[in-house]
């Protein structure tokens, strides 16, 4: 999506668009005509990330949703583990039964090689255990890294409360964390990708939905 002008004549450039960049270069083949009101989408905008910034920075809700967050993306290994978990304790209650009958003279034939394949089926258990819990993405939360955020976080809220602010500086602060911003033609439904990462690893992720509606 690109800016564009209804009228380069008009003052100030008449009413502001954002339409796809795609029609704008290559015309009507490349893409149908659709065009969104910029006050409208930069109102929507503004006001979902200050609802969204005014929860996080509340009390340590920031820090909860960032291990809430992670547990929700691990939450497939953990059960993968608990299932593993309980096959490896069923695997050496059976070889511990089977080694008192082996030791007790109780045995038949055929246990010495069941006892074999259980052990090699048990080290193989606790291998992949080992291998799964490794996958699992621990977090670690910089202190200074979440100070940063805090104050960037009250930093854009005052910005957004002031109609005075200047558009660069919310774009500075807000273009940080908001990595995303896309509206279905078809539904008129916006998602707005709301992202924090620290280095390589996205720490929070939430994507914030709304109607898009011009205001009469």
């Amino acid at each position: 999506m690109v800016g564009n002008s209804s009228s380069t004549h008009k003052k100030n450039g008449g009413q502001k668009y954002y339409i796809c960049g795609g029609y704008q270069r290559h015309g009507k083949d490349f893409c149908s005509y659709v065009g969104w009101r910029k006050e409208r989408v930069e109102e929507i905008v503004s006001m979902k990330l200050r609802n969204a910034l005014l929860r996080l920075s509340l009390d340590n809700h920031f820090e909860e949703e960032i291990h809430r967050y992670h547990a929700e993306q691990n939450k497939h290994v953990y059960m993968q583990l608990s299932d593993l978990e309980t096959e490896i304790t069923f695997l050496k209650k059976r070889i511990e039964v089977i080694e008192k009958d082996i030791a007790s003279g109780k045995a038949k034939p055929y246990y010495l090689d069941m006892l074999n394949e259980m052990r090699q089926e048990l080290l193989e258990k606790d291998t992949e255990y080992s291998t799964l819990s490794a996958t699992l993405n621990s977090v670690t939360i910089p202190d200074y890294y979440i100070d940063s955020v805090k104050y960037d976080m009250k930093t854009l809220i005052s910005l957004l409360d002031n109609e005075d602010s200047s558009p660069q500086m919310i774009y500075q602060v807000a273009s940080k964390y908001l990595s995303r911003v896309v509206i279905q033609r078809e539904t008129k439904v916006m998602h707005m990708i709301l992202q924090f990462k620290t280095g390589d690893i996205t720490l929070y992720e939430k994507t914030l939905v709304a109607d898009f509606t011009v205001q009469k």
